[in-house]
């Protein structure tokens, strides 16, 4: 008897054959095992939430997290997760909640600290979805994870406190650099970028919003008579490994400051690279400037003192007898002073002194050394001058001198005059002081001549005239 055959449309759940169901219930089991695989694996705390009774469920990674086992904490309820959360946590994490039930955000997500068994604080990221609403679409259900990111909030934290601590040396170092007026700055001597910090802006005296830092561009405010020393500087460097040269800069408002850089060199490959600092050191060089004109000059007058003028005589004649060039010597002093000092009072005697170091500076040439030996004896050095041309220089300066119209400090008009010995550096001189010597003696002749004159060194004249 042959068995009945099985119905065209067996019995069947939810339209399913049960040979349909039972492959349906397997890959459910496996999607089940899989899920939980990966909950494990990311060792996450799972939840879920019925919004509208409180009802929550908790799986054990949810309990570990804050060190106790589930059936500790139980019975659980939404008290159990308020309880632990950090209060000041609770308002970021309704609001999220808030914006993710009305539509706003797709997901509900929340970074908050909750408080673990020992006391201390742990960080979870808190994710989350709206699963069901009731029929009056009201939210219901919802499920989510708890992620421990402690250790990750630790790294977050140590690094802010790294990048706190680098934006402190940072103003720090700032703050060191406008007190120091020192700037850093990085150049590539291949390219022509160039890097500044904030401070060399400031110095250069341009804004950092419109000016574009290169080599072109700072060299354009490199002094002119400075550039040639920082471009020997810039070759130097790279044989050397460093640059070090102090300069003028030309800033946009006409003045002139002075600058100290200094930097490494570093080859990287085929390209050049310069690291250095640059300092102003405008207020030392105007120091160092003015002590060195202190050094060589002479208070009262302004011209050079003794020192300086037997330098520059001793330069002089080096060049005179190593090339034969010619230079004169003129040596004067004022006739009769001592009676200026005794009829009008030494502030008259002054003021001649004052008034003679003035026609000096306008008269002469910037490579002509006027200088006052000393009380009211001068000599003047001629670079470049033969003897006629000492002695019509010295006769225009006579001129000029009993031409003034001086007044003492009462008003009264007086007059003074100088006499002037001249004479020329020769070859065959042991030294320069030998043309003083000569320019001297014929000082001294004119003033056995009646004074007020100029008188030229028979020696002068006739080491002259072999020439």
């Amino acid at each position: 008897m042959m068995s009945p055959c099985p119905p065209s449309h067996p019995p069947t759940l939810d339209g399913l054959s049960s040979e349909a169901l039972r492959e349906r219930c397997a890959e459910l089991e496996e999607r089940l095992f899989w899920l939980e695989t990966i909950i494990q694996g990311t060792r996450a705390g799972t939840w879920q939430w019925n919004v509208q009774t409180g009802e929550t469920r908790f799986n054990e990674r949810w309990a570990e997290i804050v060190g106790y086992r589930l059936e500790e904490l139980e019975p659980v309820t939404i008290d159990t997760w308020l309880s632990l959360a950090h209060p000041e946590d609770l308002a970021r994490s309704e609001a999220a909640l808030a914006a993710h039930f009305a539509g706003e955000a797709p997901f509900y997500a929340c970074e908050a600290r909750m408080r673990h068994r020992d006391g201390h604080w742990v960080w979870v990221r808190d994710y989350g979805r709206l699963v069901t609403r009731t029929a009056e679409g009201e939210p219901e259900w919802m499920s989510g994870t708890h992620i421990d990111i402690s250790e990750h909030k630790a790294t977050e934290s140590r690094l802010e406190q790294a990048l706190e601590e680098t934006r402190q040396l940072t103003r720090t170092l700032e703050r060191a650099q406008r007190i120091g007026r020192l700037g850093y700055w990085r150049a590539s001597l291949k390219t022509g970028e160039l890097f500044w910090s904030d401070s060399i802006y400031d110095l250069f005296g341009v804004d950092r919003e419109s000016f574009l830092p290169s080599i072109e561009a700072f060299k354009a405010r490199v002094h002119p008579d400075d550039l040639p020393a920082v471009e020997a500087s810039e070759a130097r460097a790279q044989q050397t490994g460093i640059h070090d040269v102090q300069h003028r800069i030309l800033r946009p408002d006409g003045s002139i400051r002075w600058v100290h850089e200094v930097a490494d060199f570093e080859p990287h490959g085929d390209e050049a690279v310069l690291v250095g600092t640059v300092r102003d050191i405008t207020e030392a060089k105007e120091l160092e400037l003015r002590l060195r004109e202190l050094s060589i000059t002479d208070e009262l007058t302004g011209l050079y003192n003794r020192r300086y003028f037997m330098q520059r005589l001793r330069e002089a004649f080096a060049q005179c007898q190593r090339k034969g060039t010619r230079a004169a010597v003129i040596v004067f002093d004022f006739d009769h002073f001592k009676s200026v000092n005794d009829t009008h009072g030494h502030a008259a005697g002054d003021r001649v002194l004052r008034r003679l170091g003035r026609l000096l500076s306008e008269r002469l040439r910037r490579m002509d050394v006027p200088s006052r030996l000393g009380g009211e004896e001068f000599a003047i050095l001629l670079p470049e001058t033969p003897l006629d041309g000492g002695l019509r220089v010295a006769e225009d300066i006579r001129r000029e001198v009993a031409a003034l119209e001086l007044r003492s400090p009462q008003g009264t008009p007086f007059r003074v005059s100088i006499t002037c010995g001249v004479d020329a550096l020769a070859e065959t001189d042991a030294s320069g002081e030998e043309a003083i010597q000569r320019a001297d003696a014929a000082l001294y002749r004119g003033k056995h001549a009646g004074r007020n004159r100029v008188e030229a060194g028979p020696a002068g004249r006739l080491a002259e005239e072999r020439t």
